[in-house]
């Protein structure tokens, strides 16, 4: 009887660890998309200043050679 109930011991444990293991993979593949959509954004928003590079006030850069005076 108590090798039975180790047996089962073992078994609930290694669903508990499959369980969390599931959560901690979907939670890196979250972080992934998260990471990968605000790089995206960042350099979309980088080459848009970049290019164009004309502003009235207050640039970024002073070097952009189409800067409005």
């Amino acid at each position: 009887m108590v090798k039975g109930r180790a047996g089962q011991a073992l078994i609930e444990y290694l669903i508990l660890f499959a369980f969390m293991s599931l959560i901690a993979l979907n939670m890196v593949k979250g972080m992934g998309g998260m990471m990968s959509n605000s790089i995206r954004s960042i350099g979309y928003q980088l080459t848009q200043q970049l290019t164009i590079g004309v502003c009235a006030e207050e640039c970024w850069y002073s070097d952009y050679q189409n800067r409005t005076r």
